[in-house]
Parts: C-alpha cells; sequence; structure tokens
C-alpha cells in the first residue's frame, strides 16, 4: 500500500503540472454565429422602428491612425488614471495606478485600434464638461444629434475602483425612436500585464451562473450570452468588466487578429421624452474580498480550480495572518500548522498503523513466500493476519491521499491570488507568488523529505527502498519551478512530520 500511495502522489503531482503546461484555459460552453455589430452608429436609427443594418466590425487605417493620434482628457483619483478620447468621449485607456509587473512597466487597459470602451458612433460631443467635486470627479459629454440629444457622464470617486457610468436620451423629434444601444471593450488587454500559459487571459462574460470565456486568438466564432450580468477583459491580476444588468446579450467576437467583448440592448423612446440609463465598470485588481463585496459575483473571474472550496478558506486564513504579522510568509507557515493540527489524529493512527505492519512484515513475506503459486489464499492470509493484529492496511494511505486536494488548492490559490503578488518572506524571497530564485527552499525541502523516509517505518522491499530513496530528488526537481509560498507549504509540513514522527518513534518503542 505504501508504495501505490506514493505513486498516487507522484502521479496526481505530475497530472498537475502537465495539465497546467498543456491546458489551454478558456474554452467556451456555447457558440453561436452572430452579425457584427461593434460599430452601429446613432444615424441608423430608423424612426419607424425598424431595426438598423448591421456593419463590419473591422476599422479602416485611417479611422485607426484618427484613435492613436486622440487627444486625451484625463480625470483621475488615488486609484486610476482615466484617459478620455476627446473627438469621441469614449474612454480610450485605463490606467491602474500604484501597480506594476515585472519589469517595472504600468498596468494599463488600452488597444491601438479604437477606444478600449467604446459605445454606438455617436459622432464628435458638441462639448464636455469636468465637475471637480469634494469626494468625486465628473466629466459630461454632449452629443447633439439629427432626432436626439445625448449627455454621458462619467463619475469617478476618490477612492474606488468602480466608474459610474449615466445616460440621458433624449427623443427630441416626433416619432418613436427604437434605439439599438452598444457597449464594446478590447480587443486586446493593453499593456503591463504579467503573463502566463497557466492562467486564462482574455475576453469573458458571466451570466449569474456561470462565465463564459475564449482566448482572444482563438475566436473562431461567435459566443454569444444571454442577459449577462457582467462582461469584460481579464488578465491573470487583474479585471475590467461593464456591470450591467439590462443588456439582452453579449458577445465574444473576432477582430482582427484579437477578440471585442460587447453587449446590447434596445431602448425605445417615445416623442419629447427621454430615457435614463447608468451601468457601472470595475477597473483593477482581482482580490477576492473587494470583488466578492461589490456583488455581482465577480470574484467568478478569479480562477481557484476544482477544489476552490479549500482554496478561497486557505486564502482567508492568509489574510487574516498576514493582517496580524504583516507577512504572508508567516501566514502560510501557520496556515501548515493548522492543517497539520486539523489532519493530525488521521496521521497518528496512520503512522501507528505503519508501525505495527513493520512488526508483522515477517510473517507477511513468509505466507507470500508460502503461497505465492496461489494468490487468493495468499491474500486470504494475509488479511487474516492483519485482521489478527488489528491493522488497517488502508489507513496508511489516507493523509497522503488527503494532502493532494490541500497541495492543489493552495497550488492554485497561490498562483492567482494578487493578494500574494509581490508579498516578500525573508531575506531573497522577494515574492511568494514566484518560484525561489536560488532554489535553496527546493533543496530544503528535499533534504526534510528524505529525513521524513528515512524516519518512517516501511514495509517495502529492499528493492523498492532504494527506488523510494530517489523521491526526494525528483520532488526536488518538481518543486524547483513551483511558487516559493508552496514550497515553505511543503517544507514546514516535512518539518512537522519529522516531529510528530519522532515523538511517536520514541512513543511506540
Amino acid at each position: 500500500m505504501e508504495t501505490r500511495t506514493l505513486i498516487a502522489v507522484i502521479l496526481s503531482i505530475a497530472v498537475l503540472i502537465l495539465f497546467q503546461f498543456f491546458y489551454q484555459p478558456g474554452e467556451n460552453t456555447y457558440f453561436k454565429p452572430q452579425p457584427d455589430i461593434t460599430n452601429k452608429t446613432v444615424e441608423n436609427i430608423d424612426n419607424t422602428g425598424s431595426k438598423p443594418d448591421n456593419f463590419s466590425n473591422k476599422n479602416t487605417l485611417p479611422e485607426l491612425l484618427e484613435i492613436k493620434k486622440a487627444p486625451l482628457i484625463h480625470i483621475k483619483n488615488d486609484f486610476l488614471d482615466i484617459g478620455f478620447n476627446k473627438n469621441t468621449g469614449f474612454i480610450n485607456e485605463i490606467k491602474i495606478i500604484n501597480y506594476k509587473n515585472k519589469i517595472d512597466k504600468p498596468v494599463i487597459f488600452k488597444t491601438v485600434y479604437k477606444d478600449y470602451v467604446s459605445h454606438n458612433n455617436f459622432g464628435h460631443p458638441s462639448e464636455f464638461k469636468i465637475r471637480n467635486n469634494q469626494d468625486s470627479t465628473e466629466i459630461e459629454f454632449i452629443y447633439d444629434l439629427p432626432s436626439m440629444i445625448i449627455s454621458r457622464t462619467y463619475l469617478l470617486k476618490n477612492k474606488d475602483f468602480l466608474i459610474e457610468v449615466r445616460d440621458r436620451m433624449l427623443n427630441k423629434g416626433d416619432k418613436t425612436i427604437h434605439f439599438d444601444y452598444l457597449t464594446s471593450i478590447g480587443p486586446g488587454l493593453g499593456e503591463g500585464f504579467d503573463e502566463s500559459k497557466y492562467i486564462f487571459s482574455g475576453p469573458l462574460i458571466h451570466d449569474s451562473k456561470k462565465i463564459y470565456k475564449k482566448k482572444e486568438n482563438k475566436v473562431d466564432e461567435d459566443i454569444v450570452v444571454n442577459n449577462p450580468q457582467w462582461f469584460g477583459y481579464t488578465s491573470k491580476y487583474f479585471l475590467l468588466a461593464v456591470i450591467d444588468n439590462s443588456f439582452k446579450t453579449s458577445t465574444i467576437t473576432k477582430y482582427e487578429n484579437s477578440a471585442v467583448v460587447n453587449a446590447t440592448n434596445r431602448f425605445i423612446i417615445n416623442p419629447r421624452d427621454h430615457i435614463d440609463h447608468s451601468f457601472k465598470i470595475y477597473v483593477g485588481p482581482k482580490e477576492y474580498n473587494l470583488l466578492k463585496s461589490l456583488g455581482s459575483h465577480l470574484e467568478k473571474s478569479i480562477d481557484y480550480g476544482m477544489f476552490f472550496f479549500l482554496a478561497i478558506p486557505f486564502l482567508q486564513i492568509l489574510i487574516f495572518f498576514n493582517n496580524l504579522f504583516n507577512n504572508y510568509g508567516v501566514a502560510i507557515i501557520l496556515l501548515t500548522v493548522i492543517i497539520k493540527f486539523v489532519t493530525l489524529p488521521l496521521n497518528s493512527i496512520s503512522m501507528k498503523s505503519m508501525k505495527k505492519m513493520q512488526k508483522i512484515q515477517p510473517e507477511v513475506l513468509k505466507i507470500r513466500e508460502k503461497f505465492k503459486g496461489d494468490p487468493q489464499k495468499m491474500n486470504a492470509a494475509v488479511m487474516e493476519i492483519y485482521r489478527k493484529n488489528k491493522v488497517n492496511p488502508v489507513s496508511g494511505c489516507l493523509p497522503m491521499l488527503i494532502q493532494i486536494p490541500i497541495f492543489i488548492a493552495l497550488y492554485k490559490m497561490l498562483l492567482v491570488s494578487i493578494e500574494l503578488k509581490s508579498s516578500p518572506f525573508i531575506w531573497w524571497l522577494t515574492d511568494l507568488s514566484e518560484k525561489d530564485p536560488y532554489y535553496i527552499t527546493p533543496i530544503l525541502m528535499g533534504i526534510s523529505m528524505f529525513i521524513q523516509q528515512k524516519m518512517t517505518p516501511s514495509t517495502a522491499d529492499p528493492a523498492q527502498q532504494k527506488i523510494f530513496m530517489l523521491m526526494p530528488i525528483i520532488f526536488t526537481f518538481l518543486f524547483i519551478n513551483f511558487p516559493s509560498g508552496l514550497v515553505i507549504y511543503w517544507l514546514v509540513n516535512n518539518i512537522l512530520t519529522i516531529a510528530h514522527q519522532y515523538y511517536l518513534n520514541k512513543k511506540l518503542a
């Protein structure tokens, strides 16, 4: 059983590594072709109520150059710096202040193709106004069109990652207007984002039940979701999402060699009447507690994997301890102690069982030799010895099997949690989300595993024991590129297991 348990752990970790390496994150679950709608214009509104025509979603070269040269109007708070295109009134780029990537570049949502968050082509705004309030800043754009007057106001509070958008659409004519309202994000992320082949980056949509997503360069057919709760673009650590329950459909559409994600709604505006429409845009870090507090299931943009029910409580414990000690490395050590304490009774049963099995191993070997030509009788005789000595061979496997989901949950949590990004521990470990640059902790982990093996009672034959002696070396190389926070967990877990094993060996001697 010891052999099979160890093999199970090795295979599980190997599968995890291979899965992360080859898996292409973000496969959607629903496809449906849709017409292109990126550049619908107000000029196509038909006052008789018919639908506007559809236009290609590809901009021409002059339009691209116009966007790249567009003069920007900036408003900012403590967290965001928003650049508005003066020629369109749309959000051209958003910089997240106080965050930089590994090579010290700022994080900016932007694209070279068009405004990053765009809407129906209203043409040039006739005027704009900026109002600086005590706790917020507002910028308002006015569009005076042949049949409508549209007022769009962006409100940014001083300490917030949310942008509030308020539209007032006034029908100044004498005919009813059926207006197809469009909001579009992208294509692409922008610049300054840390890339990871293990974590999804690209357009995504949430419909209050599940996430629909697709790598931006893999969108061959439109992905359509009805009644979206929010939609946007995500990276490993950051999210830009439009939060609006009123949209009827949201679509991920191919755009050049990338993709845009957009949403549409239809408003019916009676003559001499107006409609008010508002929504919010979140632009900021994917901090679990922050996103959870905003509602709308924005926290679903963080992929904690199949063991999310373990990963999220682990993260909360780490945050709690970090708030006390201001060190996530210390928090990981304390979390390891808690996990070890919770699993202590099971580990004690396992170690005692393995000790008993070691004592009866000579009898087991005799029976196997006696009945080696009759497996049925051999198994029955071995089980009888286990029964007489009150030994349960399965109990030796359980602690190792329990470690597998804990390990995977911690691995995923450390990989995606911005809370641990750039969090130092001691001296050379300046970022617990990255590998140990000098491989000190993986080597210490391998040494601790070797000591643990030497102390653990074994029922394997001499040939198998020689194979097991290679395991610390294999695990050391497996852990070399893992986040240093995860290696610290495994190292501390090994040290606690050694101490526990030493105590039991003395007690049962």
